[in-house]
């Protein structure tokens, strides 16, 4: 099956990850100043969409050198007008090999491989392009919760979806069983719980929900006057219109290091 990002690749897509990189900033700054890699000669950002990913990775790893890599030509452009002269951007698929940089010492990804029909594909890549010793870091959902049949609904529709293109939307419970049979082994991995603002991530879900009018399954799956309704009842807890409960991520974190 052919990649498929289920959000879209247009500007407003880029700005919902822009919202998406603020809101788990912190929690990855955490995840990433615990590796045991100070100061790398070169780091890698999968999947890295506008560019935040990379320079979080960058500042919080002080890399010698920082690559982004992104499928999409749009969000790339991005990425190199606002950062390019920090860092180092390609247009990618980093499903695919040789990726444009090689000898890494670092991999990240967040919200990657829940994009993707074969995760496994990317743990490849990055062997490919790695050496003994070399990390890979990985946050996927395992879970996302909310007492507001709102935001349960929405999660509903978003488990369909990516359910229909081989994809998983709470891919961090199988991150461990990913990389079994792999060159990469498990360092550490745990489900850590954050608490999010709701208002917050009804803005990003309300981007999310007008992203599907494109979406062929989606037009076809799911009701347009529900989906109305879901995005104007979202948009109103994002403004503050209506009251909305913090939403628990349970987020898989893993850190593997290739033999």
């Amino acid at each position: 099956m052919e990649p498929h990002y289920t959000f879209g690749d247009t500007n407003a897509a880029a700005d919902r990850l822009v919202l998406l990189a603020r809101a788990f900033e912190s929690s990855s700054a955490r995840l990433l100043a615990s590796l045991a890699c100070p100061s790398p000669a070169r780091a890698v950002d999968l999947g890295c969409g506008p560019g935040l990913t990379t320079r979080l990775l960058h500042r919080t790893l002080g890399a010698g050198k920082t690559w982004g890599l992104d499928a999409s030509e749009r969000l790339i452009a991005r990425a190199r007008a606002q950062f390019g002269d920090e860092l180092s951007f390609a247009v990618q698929d980093v499903t695919s090999t040789p990726l444009p940089v090689s000898d890494v010492d670092a991999f990240y990804a967040r919200y990657l491989l829940t994009h993707l029909a074969s995760p496994r594909d990317v743990l490849a890549a990055c062997a490919a392009a790695g050496h003994p010793g070399s990390v890979l870091v990985l946050e996927e959902n395992c879970a996302l919760q909310s007492p507001d049949p709102l935001f349960e609904g929405y999660y509903g529709c978003v488990a369909q979806l990516q359910s229909h293109y081989g994809q998983n939307m709470f891919v961090g419970e199988r991150l461990a069983e990913l990389a079994a049979g792999t060159p990469w082994r498990v360092a550490s991995y745990e489900r850590a719980r954050f608490v999010l603002d709701g208002r917050t991530m009804a803005r990003l879900h309300a981007m999310n929900v007008r992203s599907w009018r494109t979406d062929p399954f989606a037009i076809a799956a799911f009701n347009a006057t529900e989906l109305d309704a879901m995005t104007a009842d979202l948009d109103d807890v994002a403004e503050g219109r209506r009251a909305g409960p913090e939403v628990t991520c349970l987020m898989g974190q893993i850190v593997l290091s290739l033999n």
